[in-house]
């Protein structure tokens, strides 16, 4: 049968509008596939980054543990073999930080002589503590966490490679992953008498580091020469403990050149051998190791199921296609005089999606239309909003990752890295107008106390509290932080002069020791503070802050509750 020109415009029309709504749909899939794709590598790469900033806060405090035993009397009295209930107080002290902490696994103070012989050892076993004594002790001075400890200046953190622990004797953590943090132990005379170590679970601090992220979220961390050290399948963990080496390059090519080269971040698509399966979109990045280590850098990354990141794209082609196939039959039964009126709407539908596929508004649709290309037109407009919803969203949970990269989760006063930011701005405007720059260090008195009697609940609200004092006493130019721990600092947004800062010292003292009512407990809780100013007691923002923290020591020797200016004669 002939088809007459009706028939034929008509399939005409049918053809015209099934390739302008083909087009329509393959752009908006193409584009909302590559904006969710793209924005997922950019959520990625930037938990990456956050991840990898909370791996080094996690460092740093474990670094200040370290560093404050390491200054302990009793450990020096051990090691130099003149203390006699020195010992039982320090294993206990170990026993309370390993039950605080439990990626602790282990906490050792081990003599510079007898090869190295540990003198107080305290292990995780479950959830308590065991102290190991007498013949179990054991020489641990041919491990390199102890040779080269031993070689570093005070306050200095060694870190060990990470591996597979095979030491003998452990009780925790035996045959898994983990490596070890030591610091020198000084005499009088400046020359290290032993060594400090923490063994630590990396498995379970890895684990509490990534319990934010979303479950699909998958960790890999790997070492300088790309060797797996966290990966999904544990069967590709340690290879070189195991006789065989699995790199991270090998199963991911673009890798390559962040492990052997100068490239600092990769983020990619795999789509290939292992993942031919179950593609992914990951983001890779390398961290040098910014203390003495065996280890150079590391290389951190996360990785998201592909068919969960096109999830939504997946639903969106469904549609598409549907519209598609009904816009086909509508156009079957269009007449002539129907057919120059149809071809309008739909190109401006066709154009709509052409702009928006290179990233530009869509333009006029026709949505007030009652018909089949009325229904495409809103149905592309609401995808358009959706992705752009999406985008709203994918942005706000970026700068709440930042937000939380800067901030005290628990007080949400500014951390040590947003504080170290302005601190260093205010140094480098006191240096150009010759100006003064106020720092007050400020630490509470007998905090731990609390936090053993009554519990890490009533120790949290208790620094909360004097968070919220802190900033309602201060200026909105100044800025109050929290360092960690009950330490807190606050940086005078103004050049103050003495008489002012002792004012101001005073009027935080006085509302600091305000009583506290938790859980219908009346709190009396002090603070000592140490002030330092630029330019009279350092330079830069690591020595204020150290003249800072000597002068809040001076203040809880003088009986806290007090403040002291640093004093160079306190050197």
């Amino acid at each position: 049968m002939k088809l007459g020109i009706l028939g034929k415009l008509a399939l005409l029309l049918a053809l015209v509008g099934f390739l302008a709504s083909g087009l329509t749909g393959f752009y908006a899939y193409q584009a909302s596939r590559t904006l969710l794709v793209d924005s997922a590598k950019s959520k990625l790469l930037t938990s990456t980054q956050v991840l990898a900033r909370r791996i080094t806060l996690t460092r740093e405090e474990i670094s200040r543990n370290l560093q404050v035993l390491a200054g302990l009397p009793s450990a020096v009295a051990v090691l130099q073999q003149d203390g006699a209930g020195e010992a039982e107080q320090l294993a206990k002290l170990f026993s309370l930080l390993i039950e605080a902490n439990p990626g602790y696994l282990q906490l050792r103070l081990i003599s510079a002589n007898n090869y190295g012989l540990e003198m107080v050892r305290v292990d995780r076993v479950g959830p308590s503590t065991l102290r190991v004594q007498g013949d179990d002790l054991q020489e641990k001075g041919h491990y390199a966490y102890v040779a080269e400890a031993l070689k570093l200046p005070a306050g200095s953190t060694y870190m060990s490679r990470i591996s597979i622990n095979h030491e003998s004797g452990a009780y925790a953590g035996l045959e898994q992953p983990t490596l070890q943090l030591a610091m020198p132990v000084m005499n009088a005379y400046n020359t290290a008498i032993g060594v400090v170590v923490v063994n630590i679970d990396l498995n379970g601090m890895f684990s509490l580091l990534a319990a934010d992220l979303p479950p699909d979220y998958k960790l890999f961390l790997a070492n300088a020469e790309g060797d797996i050290l966290i990966h999904p399948d544990n069967s590709k963990t340690f290879g070189f403990d195991k006789g065989r080496r699995m790199l991270v390059q090998d199963e991911f090519e673009p890798l390559r050149a962040v492990v052997e080269g100068p490239q600092e971040h990769a983020v990619f698509e795999a789509k290939e051998d292992a993942y031919a399966d179950a593609p992914v979109v990951a983001a890779f990045i390398s961290q040098k190791v910014k203390m003495p280590s065996s280890e150079t850098r590391m290389v951190l990354g996360l990785a998201q199921p592909l068919g969960q990141v096109l999830e939504q794209s997946q639903q969106l082609g469904r549609t598409i296609l549907q519209i598609v196939i009904a816009l086909f039959l509508l156009c079957l039964l269009l007449a002539l005089p129907l057919a120059r009126a149809g071809t309008r709407p739909i190109n401006a539908v066709s154009v709509a999606a052409q702009r928006f596929a290179n990233g530009l508004p869509p333009g006029d649709l026709p949505l007030d239309r009652q018909d089949e290309i009325g229904t495409l037109a809103r149905s592309f407009h609401q995808m358009h909003f959706q992705i752009n919803q999406q985008l709203a969203d994918l942005h706000d949970n970026r700068e709440e990752l930042e937000h939380l990269a800067q901030h005290d989760m628990l007080t949400g006063l500014p951390n040590r890295r947003l504080f170290q930011e302005r601190l260093e701005q205010a140094l480098a405007h006191a240096r150009r107008y010759d100006v003064q720059v106020c720092l007050l260090f400020i630490d509470l008195d007998a905090f731990k106390s609390i936090n053993d009697a009554l519990g890490h609940d009533i120790g949290d609200a208790v620094l909360k509290t004097m968070a919220e004092r802190m900033q309602t006493m201060m200026r909105e130019v100044d800025t109050v932080a929290r360092l960690g721990g009950d330490e807190f600092v606050v940086l005078l947004g103004a050049p103050t002069p003495s008489e002012h800062m002792t004012v101001i010292a005073e009027k935080l003292l006085r509302g600091l020791k305000e009583p506290i009512v938790v859980q219908d407990r009346t709190l009396l809780v002090t603070a000592s503070i140490g002030i330092s100013r630029y330019p009279q007691d350092g330079q830069t923002a690591s020595e204020l802050l150290n003249t800072a923290d000597k002068a809040m020591y001076d203040a809880k020797l003088a009986g806290r509750d007090g403040f002291q200016f640093f004093s160079p004669t306190q050197e």
